[in-house]
């Protein structure tokens, strides 16, 4: 493989297991957009956990440092945005996926 395709092969089996899950859950995972950009649900989990994960997150409000980290622009409540989608369809599985 060329260099960098790793992280393209984790990205795609993380959409993959992500997707998989809301079949089970009975429903279809449909990505949004964001920006006129399809969300990085992959990036946005990535950095959820690296900033200390959902509930540090939403208690310190650092979702539009989030935004600002996927390259989002500043000042359009892009967090909240971001927020919103992450609860919908990242929190289920994250929690899931640690067996709570």
């Amino acid at each position: 493989g060329s260099s960098g395709s790793s992280g393209t092969r984790v990205k795609l089996n993380y959409l993959d297991q992500i997707a998989k899950f809301w079949e089970i859950q009975g429903s279809s995972l449909k990505i949004p957009n964001v920006e006129r950009k399809i969300l990085d649900l992959y990036s946005l989990s990535k950095i959820v956990i690296e900033e200390g994960g959902y509930e540090a997150i939403c208690k310190d409000r650092r979702w539009a440092r989030v935004a600002q980290r996927l390259h989002y622009p500043p000042g359009k409540n892009i967090g909240s945005l971001l927020r919103s989608h992450y609860e919908r369809i990242i929190y289920p599985y994250e929690m899931f996926q640690s067996g709570a």
